[in-house]
């Protein structure tokens, strides 16, 4: 053997034994760990002896990788001894664009020392620790390459459904620009009309000044008529005659009060029964208060009552066999005397019927006429009627309108529901109808509802004045384009 091929053989045996060492000292330092596996759906990327590492220091090497029958793979690595794997860390296959790949583990958040670690060996599937494998260059092309296709066919789908987009696009712009020519020739003709509005109320000014000079000197000539009948009413309150009746029969009515007291009294002794007590408690209650009018009547008249038990100095009641009581002769009256019996008598006039006396102007009519009450016709109107027992809670509300021309009728009755609150029910205008009131201040709202056949809705608000006249204002047959503006003066007596 020449000397070269000596040296030739010494290097490939030099050569072999340093491979056969290498080799035992890697299995040497597998030999020094424990095996651990990790559970992945797939360990692409991953191959055997490629190293694994937990935070940035290797810790291990991957044994081998074994395919499971459902085609997943337990990836067993061969970890240091010294080194312990805590439970719930994550196992990751990290493949890097250039390179070989790894398996990374990350620790979870460590709590105070020793953290328990996962026990050495090679579990059931089910108990082992489940790894994830991180997308690779190759998947992230093979996702956008998907989305770049999907891309495609949504601008495929706009480019097809674009005309019909523009189409209704410019539609829509047609209509709007429409719609704003129509809003704007609305907008001028409302100003319009509220210009015409405007001089349409100027010229009636202007032209109803002479009607309403009329309409004042009317109302002056019933101011004139209402003094002189409230002249003739003293006249009849200074007959001597009337007063000495209105003496008497005054009289007459407080001992009769007095007498059907008494026996009340007597029958509520006799009774037991609660109720009947209670009831009787009443009437001798109103009794009495009937008997202190007549009392204060009789004393307003100028006289007094001479009622036993009541009056000081008052003789007893006559007997059933005595003559009756002669009846006291009037005596001469003073002024004062004679201004207090019409006092008198105008409060009790009041009290029993309240007439009103209502002068309006009627607007002219807009359309005509769907219903037979609002005609042609315009102008002043004066309406007569008469609130019987006007301060009881149930009162009766009669009257004429439009007296002398085509005079419609009232009778209706009106209940208090509030003390400022009133409805009511009856003929309104000669048809059937209901209203309402409410007054509170000196000023209030009236609402009159009529005519089933063509109904017709009345709305005015008044305002006091003095105690007996007040100004309205309203709308006659407002839910209709025929109503009608109504405005006067009402006076009570």
């Amino acid at each position: 053997m020449s000397r070269q091929a000596a040296v030739g053989l010494f290097a490939i045996v030099a050569i072999g034994l340093l491979f056969v060492v290498f080799y035992e000292l890697q299995n040497l330092g597998s030999r020094a760990g424990y095996e651990l596996a990790v559970h992945f759906d797939s360990a692409s990327g991953l191959q055997n002896g490629y190293g694994v590492y937990m935070s940035g220091l290797q810790v291990g090497t991957v044994e081998r990788i074994v395919l499971l029958p459902d085609d997943t793979v337990d990836v067993v690595c061969s970890i240091h001894k010294s080194v312990g794997i805590p439970q719930g860390s994550r196992f990751l296959v990290n493949t890097p664009f250039t390179g070989a790949a790894s398996l990374q583990i990350v620790p979870p958040h460590r709590g105070p020392l020793p953290y328990p670690t996962i026990a050495p060996g090679i579990p059931p599937v089910a108990q082992q620790p489940h790894g994830q494998s991180v997308a690779t260059f190759q998947a992230l092309l093979e996702q956008g390459e998907g989305e770049t296709r999907r891309l495609d066919r949504i601008l495929s789908m706009l480019q097809e459904r674009e005309p019909a987009l523009l189409a209704s696009l410019q539609t829509t712009l047609a209509d709007v620009d429409s719609l704003t020519h129509s809003l704007n020739a609305s907008l001028g003709s409302a100003g319009r009309s509220i210009a015409e509005m405007a001089q349409t109320l100027n010229s009636t000014a202007n032209l109803d000044a002479p009607r309403l000079s009329r309409m004042l000197v009317q109302l002056d000539a019933a101011s004139m008529q209402l003094s002189r009948s409230l002249t003739a009413v003293e006249a009849v309150a200074t007959d001597p005659h009337l007063r000495a009746n209105v003496m008497a029969t005054t009289e007459n009515i407080a001992q009769t009060t007095h007498t059907l007291a008494l026996l009340t009294a007597d029958l509520r002794t006799i009774t037991s029964d609660p109720a009947t007590q209670a009831q009787m408690r009443d009437t001798i209650a109103n009794l009495d208060a009937t008997l202190q009018r007549a009392a204060s009547l009789l004393g307003r008249l100028g006289g007094r009552s001479h009622v036993f038990g009541v009056d000081a100095g008052a003789t007893p009641p006559p007997n059933t066999s005595a003559p009756p009581a002669p009846v006291p002769s009037p005596t001469p009256m003073t002024r004062p005397q004679r201004l207090a019996i019409g006092n008198a008598l105008a409060g009790v006039a009041r009290q029993l019927v309240e007439l009103q006396l209502r002068v309006g102007y009627l607007d002219r009519e807009h359309a005509c006429c769907s219903t037979p009450l609002l005609t042609a016709d315009r102008g002043p109107q004066t309406d007569v009627n008469a609130l019987l027992l006007p301060n009881a809670t149930t009162s009766v509300f009669v009257g004429a309108n439009d007296v002398g021309h085509e005079t419609t009728w009232n009778l209706a009755a009106i209940h208090t529901v509030l003390p400022n609150f009133r409805v009511g029910g009856g003929l309104l205008y000669s048809r059937l109808g209901v209203l309402g009131e409410y007054e509170v201040n000196g000023t209030g709202i009236e609402a009159r509802y009529y005519d089933p056949r063509n109904p017709t809705l009345d709305l005015y608000g008044n305002v006091h004045l003095t105690p007996w006249a007040q100004l309205f204002f309203g709308e006659r047959d407002i839910n209709q384009p025929e109503r009608r503006t109504d405005y006067g003066i009402q006076f009570h007596y």
